[in-house]
């Protein structure tokens, strides 16, 4: 994974990152532009309650196992070209470079390091996507909100994103806004199964997802849209529900 390093910064705001149609959909409604795993979602992925029916053992196998297959090197080439590099924050402290190493430990441990780029990026907001499945977005205020640890488990998150980003997509361009709270809710599963299994605590993605929501809609409430995103009583309920599933009945060594 490459971490861009140079000495420059550019741009200050969400127009000057992306084209607006392109930054509208990924920053504001947090859509993951991934194409869908060929082995399609299992039943469990369709409602947030049919999850904690399930084994929770099959479940983080299939996570294990379904994780969708990288890009092609031509198409991440053609993603990043894409991507504009007015709003790109380059010259990074030690202390976001330690940060963003904590990222690379992450993904290097869920097997996923070599996919993505991981670049900086000057917004308005607090966020973290994935673009294009070749690279990971991060704002400077989301870098400012959370440690390593938190860095992590909001990652993990948007690696869920991968297992129904197909469903996402059309939920989206739909405004099927309770079924993209279904798939939020997910994302968040499958985030808790990956830290657990991977040795790390799952209470990190909710205590830093409250920390980034109260930021924005505190600093920058007219730019949130919060329709397509359950609340944060409903995600921290099922987050502890997924959380007590997990560990009731499966030991970490099944999640690996």
């Amino acid at each position: 994974m490459r971490t861009t390093r140079s000495s420059s910064r550019v741009g200050t705001g969400l127009n000057l990152l992306f084209p607006l149609s392109r930054s509208v959909v990924l920053w504001q409604l947090g859509i993951v532009l991934t194409a869908v795993n060929a082995a399609g979602q299992p039943s469990m992925l369709s409602r947030p309650r049919d999850l904690l029916t399930a084994d929770p053992r099959a479940f983080a196998e299939w996570v294990e196992t379904a994780a969708p297959k990288p890009v092609r090197p031509e198409d991440k080439a053609r993603s990043l070209r894409a991507l504009p590099t007015e709003g790109e924050v380059t010259n990074l402290t030690d202390v976001v470079r330690r940060k963003l190493n904590a990222v690379d430990q992450f993904l290097r441990a869920a097997g996923r390091d070599s996919i993505y780029d991981i670049k900086v990026v000057d917004i308005p907001l607090a966020r973290i996507a994935l673009y294009d499945r070749s690279a990971l977005l991060i704002s400077e205020h989301a870098l400012q909100l959370v440690d390593e640890k938190d860095l992590q488990a909001l990652v993990a998150h948007e690696l869920g994103h991968e297992y129904v980003a197909a469903d996402y997509l059309r939920a989206s361009q739909l405004g099927d806004h309770n079924r993209l709270k279904q798939l939020e809710l997910i994302c968040d599963a499958v985030a808790i199964v990956i830290l657990h299994g991977r040795g790390l605590d799952p209470s990190r993605l909710m205590s830093s997802v409250e920390r980034i929501t109260r930021y924005n809609r505190k600093s920058r409430g007219t730019m949130v849209d919060e329709r397509g995103y359950p609340t944060l009583d409903e995600r921290q309920a099922f987050a502890r529900a997924v959380t007590a599933w997990v560990t009731r009945q499966g030991d970490r060594r099944s999640l690996r």
